[in-house]
């Protein structure tokens, strides 16, 4: 054997062990990255590589920003809290932002949505995702006419009664003003609601106060939940900068639940997959949030459409005739779902697993 043909022997020898030293490390590598992503909590990822918006589409967050911006400067100043004061309740008064119905767009909307009419590009039905949802209403007017009449409107659907796990009306109390002792007197002066109600602070900023909350009303921390500011304080009278807070705080107290939430003219949605809003639809503002005209009196409620209450954003989802999915569409979108929701309830369980081996 002579030296040439030994020397190119070793040299291929080197060459295929440095070739498969370089392949399993660069395998070794990828295996790691993906323990590490496994191991490394969920919301930690999430703080690193999450934008600081709290709308998943910039244009559409933008938006929803310059009409808050909009709104509190037309109805959420103090000059303007004092006008709407014009019902008297005794020795206070109340704010007159409510009625029966006002907000009853809501109602055939969530009926829609419990019909499997509105269906979510990734989803599919997102009243597949929001079955047995608890029902949260900041600011209800607890005071007005037999109080909280839009939350009474919700509750008093026997329709909705059958997907709704449970009813919250919430209000403030601030026992050193007349005007705001809202709890107080409805606790020692009027019936008690047929539906749960607790009281909040001002500023609902804090994601432990809202998922303490949320907990109190939802049977798991996988439940999901419906929240609704309408004619209240986190939509009317907070600044962009307190109302970016709260949608924050939803956001980080309920990581592990689908969210909906009605707020003002916008409906937002989010699945335990996703770490901001969708702004999935906008209800109609000539009624519900018409600061100008009490226009939802003048409404026929039996024949008005679901059409009628929104006007959908077809970037995330599509409007369907009642129960009129494909069976490869439902199916596909069911498997998204769940996986969504089984993917949810590995990160938590992992979490508390971390959180044990760590003490």
């Amino acid at each position: 054997m002579n030296l040439h043909f030994l020397i190119q022997k070793f040299i291929f020898r080197f060459s295929v062990l440095n070739f498969l030293n370089q392949f399993v490390a660069v395998i070794s590598f990828r295996f790691l990255l993906c323990v590490l992503v496994w191991i490394v909590p969920f919301h930690f990822q999430s703080s690193l590589f999450a934008e600081t918006t709290i709308i998943e589409n910039e244009e559409d967050e933008r938006r929803v920003l310059e009409n808050h911006a909009f709104e509190k400067l037309r109805f959420g100043l103090a000059n303007h809290i004092h006008y709407y004061k014009v019902k008297k309740t005794k020795n206070t008064v109340v704010e007159q932002r409510s009625g029966r119905k006002r907000l009853y767009d809501h109602n055939l909307i969530l009926r829609s949505i419990f019909r499997n009419r509105i269906l979510h590009h990734k989803y599919g039905s997102i009243g597949r995702l929001l079955d047995g949802a608890s029902f949260i209403d900041f600011g209800s007017a607890i005071l007005y006419e037999e109080g909280a009449v839009t939350v009474r409107d919700l509750y008093e659907d026997q329709f909705l009664s059958r997907y709704i796990n449970k009813i919250v009306a919430t209000d403030i109390n601030d026992p050193e003003y007349d005007h705001t002792r809202y709890i107080e007197i409805h606790l020692t002066e009027r019936d008690p609601f047929p539906f749960a109600f607790n009281e909040i602070p001002y500023r609902l900023d804090d994601p432990s106060y809202i998922r303490i909350l949320t907990k109190l009303y939802t049977p798991n921390e996988f439940s999901p939940v419906i929240f609704r500011s309408t004619n209240s304080g986190p939509d009317l009278f907070y600044t962009v900068e307190e109302m970016r807070d709260h949608f924050q705080s939803v956001l980080d107290a309920n990581p592990h639940r689908s969210i909906l939430y009605f707020f003002n003219r916008y409906i937002f949605f989010r699945t335990p997959c996703e770490t901001k809003f969708q702004l999935i639809g906008t209800i109609d503002e000539k009624v519900g949030v018409n600061h100008s005209f009490s226009a939802w009196r003048y409404v026929d409620w039996n024949k008005r459409e679901f059409s009628e209450a929104i006007e959908p954003n077809y970037r995330y989802i599509r409007i369907a005739e009642e129960r009129n999915e494909s069976k490869a569409d439902r199916l596909d979108s069911m498997i998204s779902g769940f996986g969504c929701q089984i993917r949810a309830k590995m990160i938590y369980y992992r979490h508390k697993f971390m959180k044990t081996m760590t003490k």
